[in-house]
């Protein structure tokens, strides 16, 4: 993960701001190349695919080192998917995510059996059929004395643990660039900061 800053040019900066006439100046990396960067490989949707992170990829070097089989690439992975935390934006393990629970609610009991939002279910997913697509469930998240008000068949309660889960979950979908393209991808970065 130390080559992901490497790619990023440095400024001076006036980190206090005291002094106008006579500022003290420090190097720092500039982060604001970032969104630039972001938008010349997601603009080009040809150069990357979907991808599912399994449970045994624990960390985004791993998963830079699998694919293109060198860890300079992770930030690559930051970059199209928009993560700014890697360790919580990245899926957690399973005994890691217990853990996590455990941590933040006590036990996966309590998290189980608090509530964390009630929700209307405003439309019920459809399978596939042989003439037609999957449609999604679709909900919105409601105060108690809406969700009491709704029926039976169209509310839901959502535990913390279920959340939780869901959210851990939805950070496996990510979108990585082609392994024929990633060394271009990082020659036209490094050719952004000049």
């Amino acid at each position: 993960m130390s080559e992901y800053f490497s790619n990023f040019p440095r400024i001076r900066y006036d980190i206090n701001g005291t002094n106008s006439t006579s500022p003290e100046f420090s190097t720092a990396v500039n982060l604001l190349i970032r969104q630039k960067i972001r938008d010349a490989v997601v603009d080009d949707i040809s150069i990357y695919y979907p991808y599912v992170i399994p449970d045994s990829v624990t960390r985004p070097d791993i998963l830079s080192y699998q694919i293109y089989g060198d860890v300079k690439f992770t930030w690559s992975i930051f970059l199209v998917n928009q993560i700014f935390d890697p360790y919580w934006q990245w899926p957690l393990d399973t005994k890691t995510f217990e853990k996590f629970i455990n941590e933040k609610y006590g036990s996966i009991g309590t998290a189980k059996s608090t509530v964390h939002h009630y929700e209307y279910i405003w439309q019920h997913r459809v399978e596939v059929t042989g003439t037609s697509d999957p449609v999604v469930e679709r909900t919105v998240e409601v105060d108690y004395d809406t969700y009491l008000s709704v029926g039976e068949d169209n509310r839901r309660i959502k535990y913390m643990f279920e959340y939780e889960q869901d959210r851990n979950e939805g950070y496996r979908s990510i979108n990585l660039v082609q392994p024929t393209y990633i060394s271009g991808v990082l020659d036209e970065a490094r050719g952004l900061f000049r």
